[in-house]
């Protein structure tokens, strides 16, 4: 990740109690990532798809966050996807480049097994397809990309 390109052990610090440090940040778009492709693992052994609904506010943030890239703030993380803070960057680095890569080869099986349309659920927008969920996790990297940023100036 460019942003945190020259970090050193700093990044493990948190200058602010209540903000994630670097590393914890990273360690978080790690899980995510991972988590995603299990999803499309699961969907891919099951060949079928496991998302549920979508209520029209989850339409609404879907729209928001996927197609106009506004990610809100303030939300809280899911439990599954908080960091531990026991990492440091290197090896959290070395997971997200594996996870990322783990996640691009998912979605792709997950596309060709069980086709394009929602594939699994997000515990806040709902079902989304694999191109949503990829898209989920671009502006949710940028988003959280900033924040590396804030916290390295």
């Amino acid at each position: 990740m460019d942003a945190t390109r020259g970090a050193g052990d700093e990044s493990r610090t948190r200058r602010d109690p209540s903000q994630w440090s670097v590393v914890e940040i990273v360690e978080h778009l790690t899980r995510a990532y991972s988590g995603t492709a299990k999803g499309f693992e699961r969907c891919v052994e099951k060949g079928a798809s496991l998302s549920t609904g979508v209520t029209l506010k989850q339409r609404i943030q879907q729209f928001a966050l996927i197609e106009l890239g506004l990610f809100p703030e303030g939300r809280e993380a899911p439990k599954h996807i908080l960091p531990t803070g026991e990492l440091d960057l290197g090896a959290v680095l070395d997971a997200t480049r594996r996870d990322l890569a783990r996640l691009d080869v998912s979605a792709a099986s997950a596309r060709s097994a069980v086709g394009t349309g929602k594939m699994l659920d997000h515990p806040i927008l709902g079902a989304l397809t694999v191109d949503q969920w990829l898209k989920f996790h671009v502006v949710h990297t940028r988003h959280h990309a900033k924040q590396i940023q804030a916290r390295r100036a």
